[in-house]
């Protein structure tokens, strides 16, 4: 037995130098054969173009960061990690330090540019609003900018907030409020925009000694100064829809309106507005051929007045309540 003991011994030796020497040569081929790669300098090139680059190469971009700077373009490489010249395998991730160019930016010239437009400018150079203020101005269109802080050309960072006035166009014109009592719906809706104000309600309230649909009040009151666009209240002669099922008007109670344009040879502008809830809606405005037919469903939790205008002239106005 013992006999066997230094063959056993060299057969145990002898295999472990041959998985060493294995190990070795598969260690050194794979190590070889790995593919490696110069980095090359990104520094100053587009990001865009470095990306595309790198793919090629078969290395990772990572953004690492990203600051200012004065010298490098927004969106081009500051900064690269690993370093130019250096040897490295594929596969490996690339640190990137990205510029968002210059610190400073001369104020871009917002005056006269609708208040929309200016915002997008100020978005797009990295600049927020600051205080809008509003005023009326002559020469100046509504949303228009009038001035702004700081003025056009001042050097700032990014990030400044900018103040600006905004036009809310000319000032309206003061008028003496006319009398609309005694007038019809339909004169009165003209009276009202023939002075440039808007009829935001209409109350119903009957009196059987004064004529269906005529104004019985109004507010603000005949003679009293108001501006162009005011909006303002009217009191019309109705009566309850319980009560009109025998009168003229009551016939008007089905909430649908219809009307048919009528027969000829030219289309004719037509124009409906509702006006219930408190506010008007326009509804209807095009042209139309003859006899085309015109369909509303007039609201029933709310009284409501449908308007219809031909080549801009009313010709309809009808209460619903």
């Amino acid at each position: 037995m013992i006999r066997y003991i230094p063959k056993l011994l060299a057969l145990v030796t002898a295999f472990f130098v041959i998985s060493a020497t294995v190990a070795y040569f598969t260690v050194s081929y794979v190590v070889q054969h790995e593919q490696t790669i110069i980095m090359p300098d990104l520094r100053g090139q587009n990001l865009v173009e470095v990306l595309t680059q790198l793919g090629n190469f078969g290395l990772n971009a990572r953004i690492k960061a990203a600051d200012y700077n004065n010298d490098i373009p927004k969106n081009h490489v500051m900064d690269q990690d690993p370093k130019p010249g250096e040897v490295i395998k594929t596969g490996r991730d690339v640190r990137l330090m990205i510029s968002n160019g210059p610190e400073f930016l001369a104020m871009p010239n917002l005056k006269g540019l609708n208040l929309q437009q200016a915002r997008l400018i100020l978005e797009k150079n990295g600049l927020v609003s600051g205080v809008e203020a509003t005023t009326f101005h002559d020469r100046v269109k509504q949303d228009a900018i009038i001035s702004q802080y700081p003025p056009p050309g001042k050097e700032i960072k990014h990030g400044t907030a900018a103040d600006l006035l905004i036009s809310r166009g000319a000032r309206p014109r003061a008028i003496s409020m006319p009398d609309m009592t005694g007038l019809f719906l339909d004169e009165a809706v003209l009276a009202a925009e023939k002075n440039n104000l808007v009829i935001e309600g209409i109350k119903p309230v009957y009196l059987e000694n004064q004529p269906v649909n005529v104004i019985l009040n109004q507010d603000p009151p005949a003679g009293h100064h108001v501006l162009e666009g005011s909006r303002i209240h009217l009191e019309v002669n109705r009566k309850p829809a319980r009560d009109e099922k025998n009168s003229e008007l009551g016939k008007k109670r089905n909430p649908l309106f219809r009307y048919r344009v009528p027969s000829g040879y030219l289309k004719q502008h037509i124009r409906v507005e509702l006006m219930a809830f408190g506010a008007t809606w326009m509804l209807y405005d095009e042209l139309m051929p003859p006899e085309r037919e015109v369909w509303i469903i007039a609201p029933e939790l709310s009284m409501s007045v449908i308007f219809l205008y031909k080549n801009d002239d009313l010709i309809i106005s009808e209460i619903y309540d």
